[in-house]
This record gives C-alpha cells, sequence and structure tokens, in this order.
C-alpha cells in the first residue's frame, strides 16, 4: 500500500526551510526572495512566492535587521483613529513607503502628549527604521527619546524652525487668519470660532492666534473662543451643541470651526432652527473633508496638503535612509482658502 506524502503545513508557523522545501530551493534564495526580490530569477520567485502563501509564511524581518541594520517598518503616531482627519496623510505615506518595501505600523495618542511618551518607548523597542509624528508638542522626555535614538523623525500637520529632525506641514496661524479674513470680506462682522483644547495641541493654539489676530486687524471684537473640550467629540453632533450654545452667548453672523465635523453639524443644525446659511450665519471648516462637499449648503474651509504632508514625509525617509542629505528639513507645503456655498461671497476690494 502506497503511502501519501505528508501534507504541507499551514499556519502562520510555517518556517522558511518548510518554504524552501515546497519550492525545491535553498533557504538561502527563499532569503533573497524576500530581502532582495529583484535580484532572483523571475520564475524561482514566483515559485517561492506561491510556496510562501500556501504555507501563510511570514517572514521575520527583524531577525535579518540584526546585520542589516533595518526592520523594514516606519511608525506614525495621529492623534486619533476615529475619524477620517488623519486618513490621507497616512495613505500618502504609505504609498512611498509600499512603493520603497516598507511598512507602516500605525497608532493613536489620543491627543494626549504622556499616551505619545508611551507609544514612543514602545515603538523604539521595536526599533523601527523612522517615526512620523503629529504636531510639534511632545513632552520633553520623548524628544530626547527621539533625537538620541538616531533614527530619522518627520513632525507634520505644522511647520517649526527648530523640529526634532524633519518638518513637513503648512502654518495653522496662517490658514485661520486668511480664513477668518476671507468672513470678513464677505460681510461678517460678529464672527465666532470654535476650537480644541490648545494644552497638548500647538495646532488648535496657533489657529486661535490667528482669528484673533486678523479679528484684531480688522477692528473687530471676537467673541470668546468655544472650545470643544473632549477632543474625542470631533463629530456633528458637538458642532450642533457649540452653536446653540454661542446663539444663546452673543449675537453672531458667522462661526469658523476647528474641524468640517463640527461645522456640518452647525449646518445641519441651523437647518433644524430655520436659520438661513449663508444670509444669516456663515459657517466655515477646516481640513476639506469629503463630507464638507456633499452637506446642503456645501462647505466653505480651509484645504489642507493632508495626503501631500504624507508623500513628503515618506521622501523624506527614503531620502535619509538611502544616506542622502535632504535638501530642505523644514518644508512649508501652504494651504488653500475654498469658498463654497455656507458663506457669502467675499467682496472684492476696489
Amino acid at each position: 500500500m502506497a503511502t501519501s506524502s505528508k501534507p504541507a503545513k499551514l499556519g502562520f508557523g510555517a518556517t522558511m526551510a518548510e518554504v524552501a522545501a515546497l519550492a525545491g530551493v535553498t533557504k538561502m534564495t527563499v532569503s533573497r526572495v524576500v530581502r532582495q526580490p529583484e535580484k532572483v530569477n523571475p520564475e524561482t520567485r514566483e515559485r517561492v512566492t506561491a510556496a510562501m502563501a500556501k504555507l501563510g509564511y511570514v517572514p521575520n524581518r527583524l531577525a535579518g535587521s540584526l546585520t542589516a541594520g533595518s526592520t523594514g517598518l516606519v511608525a506614525a503616531i495621529v492623534p486619533t483613529l476615529r475619524h477620517s482627519l488623519f486618513a490621507d496623510t497616512l495613505e500618502g505615506l504609505s504609498d512611498v513607503l509600499s512603493e520603497a518595501g516598507l511598512g507602516l505600523f500605525v497608532s493613536s495618542s489620543t491627543y494626549r502628549t504622556d499616551v505619545e511618551e508611551s507609544q514612543i518607548r514602545s515603538i523604539l523597542e521595536r526599533r523601527p527604521d523612522a517615526i512620523v509624528l503629529t504636531g510639534l508638542t511632545h513632552t520633553s522626555a520623548a524628544r530626547n527619546l527621539l533625537r538620541g535614538f538616531g533614527i530619522p523623525v518627520v513632525e507634520t500637520w505644522e511647520t517649526s524652525d527648530e523640529p526634532v529632525d524633519m518638518v513637513v506641514g503648512y502654518s495653522n496661524r496662517e490658514a485661520a487668519h486668511a480664513m477668518t479674513a476671507e468672513l470678513i470680506r464677505s460681510g461678517y462682522r460678529r464672527i465666532a470660532f470654535v476650537n480644541g483644547p490648545a494644552e497638548n495641541n500647538e495646532r488648535a493654539r496657533h489657529r486661535a492666534e490667528g482669528y484673533l489676530a486678523a479679528m484684531a486687524e480688522a477692528g473687530l471684537s471676537a467673541p470668546a473662543i468655544h472650545v470643544v473640550h473632549d477632543e474625542a467629540a470631533i463629530r456633528p453632533e458637538s458642532g450642533a451643541k457649540a452653536i446653540r450654545i454661542l446663539r444663546q452667548q452673543a449675537d453672531i453672523d458667522a462661526v469658523f470651526f476647528t474641524s468640517d465635523v463640527f461645522a456640518v453639524g452647525a449646518i445641519l443644525a441651523c437647518r433644524e432652527l430655520g436659520i438661513d446659511v449663508p444670509g444669516q450665519m456663515g459657517i466655515a471648516g477646516f481640513h476639506d473633508l469629503e463630507v464638507g462637499r456633499v452637506v446642503t449648503p456645501t462647505l466653505t474651509t480651509v484645504q489642507v496638503p493632508a495626503m501631500e504632508m504624507g508623500r513628503k514625509a515618506g521622501h523624506m525617509i527614503l531620502a535619509r535612509l538611502a544616506g542622502k542629505k535632504t535638501p530642505r528639513q523644514r518644508q512649508d507645503l501652504g494651504f488653500s482658502i475654498i469658498s463654497r456655498e455656507s458663506t457669502r461671497r467675499a467682496h472684492k476690494p476696489d
């Protein structure tokens, strides 16, 4: 009675030796397919790749990194994963890294610097090739860890003359100033601003500074800034609640929200309250999310280069890993004011 051959072992516990046996090659060839596939004959590479897929083999890149000096992983920390604010940046970063064969690990700091510091410590234990951070506000310990570890670090979503290492973004102060000035040119005079907490978020702080500066330059009195203290509450309901509170506290004719998510909620609340937007109330947002383009009326907003920030960060990392000096450690990508239906048309200067 003939005996059947032993079935291939399935699952993530498969070894390189089992892949090599199934593909009819040496372990060295399997390793080369994983790390330098362009140096392997296409037919052989296809056999090895098929064997890895059949066995569910997951390469241990960390083991190879002990000699190669690379884990093939880049870490990114964003404030939140609850909505799409930072999704475009992560997508742009991932696109560039994946083309170079690097993986992306993502975590959320929940807008807390102590959580970010803890995550940085944990990430560095895994020896990433680089780290991408959101914003400039970090604990002193986190900054010292990053500077002392010797890997590329890119801060995003703001600009700075003194980054930890490299920075790519735009000026939140200038963006908020420009949007406030646009509302003033549109004929609004009693403009309120809805912001997030500024203690651990320089982006919120700089936006408040830009708003206040534009109001002062126009000789207008700025109502007290309404702060949504729970950063996790970035949802339309928070914007709807904010505009109801503002209308009770002050005589306003426009509201500039630090997030499109808030602004869309405010538009829906105005509809329920019978407030004409943009005639009686102008509504403006920040970020240019898709939801603002489909709400009625469509949302006037600050468009920021979210995806381009991710792509630029990726290219800066790749250049540094290749041993090249980046031409600029600080890249300001700018922003745009997008005027839509939720505000009146700005008056053209004489």
